[in-house]
């Protein structure tokens, strides 16, 4: 397993983005993955965005996305083939490349660390071809698949736990070599140093702390180094010694303590192990969603830590388990302790989805609106409805449901806000009518046959008569805004039709020219907006 490493902030962090996003992306090229965990201040500077945004456990990352850290802060990406990277506190990086495919028919991923470090555990890649960088502002490194750190801000610095890199600083074409074990650091040049903690995730952030002093000679910062070296040694012997005394020769002690209060940061659990069976494994499982990898990584008799760490959220399903179980198997012994979970649902990242809702349907005539709300899987959540912007109901929510809504009489602007235990809300607005079915009339003034005694007019003088056709419509809303659509007919023929905002009044008067020789019939028809329908006629006879 080999790195190519170039010295250059933004190449070496572009490179190691790459690295751990390039083999199982092939068919998705932008998507890094998601957010395993996130602790403190994490942002992200999203493509075609003006600012910085907060992400949490379960978000995904893009390519050409940018991620920063603050202080005591990090984010652990998991990427689709296993592979993971952790961005340590005050740092910067930039998905520049995530599995684009390469003029030699392999995919390339690059991730350039404009600040700060990070740590990483990228899976063998199989595809020749393919290339995974990493770069920062003096080196450029390229991993086929390994486990260690890099970073720096001014002087560059990578370590391996396990492969190996081939480092390669701006503006030379002389490759550095470093394989398990070593930590290479400098600017213009390089330097390889043989430290024990080399590659250990914990050791990265002192590493980053020392280098960060520029007042400091090369050897300076060698022996510098080297005391720390000794140092995280031997608190690691310490911590193993602490374990030792109370491990048995094979099997797990867990320092996690039951209950555990879960919402930032999602699960954390810590233990110590000890075998000689390179068989043995120790599994945790939360719920019936996480099942880990094998937390053992040596069988050498000896005590050794562990630390796993899982997102809970909806998002996973997770958010539902109240148990998780670490499990050990080896030496024909099996053995496992349960640690009970009290999963905090009002935290907002363990509570990630909004609730959705829909108006799925209304009935003005029986005054009635169906609401359906869903995602409400293991949630609660309050419902509240407005009426041009007055509450006129509230509700408590625990499951998916269809809800009946009263509405109110006439047309009104309603508005649907559900809003669950972590604040996560959806609103929608509509506008909807209430019009019950009920028997109105039509008042026609006068007779309903009314006779008009007119002496005939002189020879060639058309032989019409002005009359006034007066009528009210009389709905028990007292308000045009009810009616659907007012016709009147003269002798058959339409001579007045209003719909729906046309209509503006409930009294009306017609014109009329009635005449000596035509039959002088008037039909009035008035449509409730309920489908109820008035009618009403009257007759002039003129002699």
């Amino acid at each position: 397993m080999m790195v190519r490493v170039s010295i250059s902030s933004k190449t070496f962090l572009r490179s190691m983005m790459i690295l751990a996003v390039m083999p199982a992306m092939v068919f998705s090229a932008t998507a890094v993955g998601k957010v395993r965990m996130a602790l403190g201040e994490v942002d992200r500077w999203k493509a075609k965005q003006n600012e910085w945004i907060h992400i949490k456990t379960g978000a995904k990352v893009y390519q050409s996305d940018k991620v920063r850290t603050g202080v005591e802060s990090e984010v652990v990406f998991g990427l689709p083939d296993g592979s993971s990277i952790m961005i340590g506190e005050n740092t910067i990086v930039e998905m520049e490349k995530l599995f684009e495919p390469n003029d030699e028919g392999g995919f390339e991923t690059k991730i350039d660390v404009e600040k700060g470090f990070l740590n990483f555990a990228v899976h063998k890649l199989k595809n020749k071809k393919s290339k995974f960088i990493f770069k920062t502002g003096t080196a450029t490194a390229s991993i086929r698949g390994t486990e260690g750190y890099i970073g720096g801000e001014g002087v560059f610095f990578a370590g391996l736990k396990t492969g190996k890199l081939e480092i390669t600083p701006a503006g030379s074409d002389k490759p550095v070599f470093i394989g398990a074990g070593e930590t290479t650091f400098g600017t213009d040049s390089l330097v390889v140093v043989k430290l024990a903690s080399s590659g250990e995730a914990r050791f990265a952030k002192r590493l980053s702390k020392i280098l960060a002093d520029k007042s400091k000679s090369v050897k300076d910062l060698q022996t510098e180094l080297q005391k720390a070296d000794s140092t995280f040694q031997q608190e690691l012997r310490e911590e193993a010694q602490k374990a030792a005394a109370t491990l048995p020769a094979d099997g797990f002690i867990l320092t996690t303590t039951s209950p555990v209060e879960i919402c930032e940061g999602g699960l954390s659990v810590d233990g110590s192990y000890r075998t000689s069976d390179e068989n043995a494994s120790l599994i945790l499982t939360v719920g019936k969603g996480f099942t880990s990898e094998n937390l053992i990584r040596a069988a050498d008799g000896k005590a050794h830590t562990f630390s796993e760490k899982i997102a809970i959220s909806d998002e996973n399903g997770l958010w539902t388990a109240d148990k998780a179980t670490l499990e050990f198997k080896g030496a024909g012994l099996t053995n496992s302790k349960t640690i009970d979970l009290q999963i905090n649902k009002a935290c907002s990242e363990v509570n990630t989805k909004a609730p959705t809702a829909a108006i799925s349907s209304y009935d003005s005539l029986h005054c009635v609106a169906n609401v359906s709300v869903g995602d409400m899987q293991n949630d609660a959540a309050v419902m509240a409805i407005e009426s041009d912007g007055s509450q006129i109901s509230e509700e408590t929510i625990t499951k998916n449901a269809q809800k009946r809504v009263k509405l109110q009489n006439g047309r009104h602007e309603y508005v649907v806000r559900v809003e669950d235990q972590a604040a996560n809300k959806v609103e929608l607005t509509k506008t909807m009518g209430c019009y019950p079915n009920k028997r109105f009339t039509i008042d026609v003034f006068g007779k309903p046959r009314e006779i008009l005694k007119v002496p005939p007019p002189p020879q060639d003088i058309p032989d019409r008569i002005s009359q006034t056709l007066q009528f009210r419509i009389r709905i028990p809303e007292n308000d045009p805004e009810y009616l659907s659509k007012v016709t009147v007919r003269f002798d058959g023929k339409i001579i007045l039709q209003e719909s729906l905002t046309q209509i503006h009044t409930l009294d009306y008067q017609i014109p009329l020219m009635v005449s000596r020789t035509a039959k002088n019939h008037v039909d009035i028809e008035v449509v409730h907006k309920s489908g109820y329908t008035a009618r009403a006629k009257k007759d002039y006879e003129v002699r």
